[in-house]
């Protein structure tokens, strides 16, 4: 009996360390979605281990999203290109400016510039100069901007020397070949680059993106509940777990390692 005992106390420390790796290989990961809207996904609830970061683009929106202001979620508001031309600029500056200056934001945006329909380009000018008030208060403010980009990407170059000088950038749903990313960063812009379902939709810009970029300047996001795939009318936060699988299967990521680096760069951009 007493060798019985002397083998199970030599053994304890063995089934500790199973036990411990069976349990930590079962835990629930948490996943980091770099950018949805709680206004309107805000009746999808916001899963427990989720941590995202949710942008309003009216005040309306702003305070609705008050109540998703919790530990596990950021807030940023921003004037979104879609909206210029059609909102009161200076009202929306205005009311950004008061939030920076109580602390309320982790980031300015979605900003930028969107020329995918001729209504859109209509309002260039409209475009350019909410996205000059933005990259100013940006700059002022020391705050991470969210970029909203598309079909306007040499709109990016021609500020890539003032977006250096931002602590970070997030080009949300990047829609440019890796070659203009990697261009972007070469230029000195701590940039990030965050993809959702697109990656499922076979779009070979984001596939590339997905497949080439550095890890340390990967985010991934689901733009709740927008950004849906073909025969879908919206998408949950709790969908960034498809995301987040289908960029570990594409670029054959160590699951572990992936996780803890999506927290990392999560982090860096939010300055967190």
């Amino acid at each position: 009996m007493g060798r019985h005992i002397t083998v199970f106390l030599w053994l304890l420390p063995l089934f500790s360390v199973i036990i411990k790796n069976m349990l930590e290989k079962n835990a629930e990961k948490t996943y980091f979605d770099a950018h949805f809207h709680y206004f309107y996904s805000k009746n999808f609830g916001i899963p427990a281990n989720y941590y995202g970061c949710s942008c309003a683009h009216s005040q309306e929106e702003w305070l609705v999203q008050l109540e998703s202001a919790q530990n596990n979620v950021i807030l940023s508001y921003g004037i979104h290109p879609q909206s210029c031309g059609y909102s009161d600029l200076r009202l929306n500056a205005d009311f950004l400016e008061g939030l920076l200056q109580e602390k309320k934001l982790s980031a300015i945006g979605e900003a930028g510039f969107d020329y995918f329909t001729q209504e859109f380009i209509g309002h260039q000018n409209e475009q350019e100069s909410a996205w000059n008030i933005q990259l100013e208060l940006a700059l002022k403010y020391k705050m991470p901007l969210v970029v909203h980009c598309r079909k306007a990407n040499h709109k990016l170059f021609e500020y890539s020397n003032q977006l250096k000088k931002l602590p970070s950038v997030l080009f949300h749903s990047f829609m440019g070949p890796p070659v203009e990313a990697k261009s972007l960063l070469n230029r000195g812009i701590n940039g990030f680059f965050s993809f959702g379902k697109q990656i499922m939709n076979n779009n070979k810009k984001v596939i590339a993106c997905v497949k080439e970029l550095p890890v340390q300047n990967l985010l991934l996001e689901t733009d709740a509940p927008f950004q849906f795939l073909k025969d879908e009318k919206f998408t949950e936060p709790a969908e960034i777990k498809k995301v987040y699988n289908s960029v570990i299967e594409l670029r054959n990521e160590n699951t572990d390692d992936f996780f803890k680096q999506m927290e990392t760069n999560y982090k860096q951009l939010f300055l967190l």
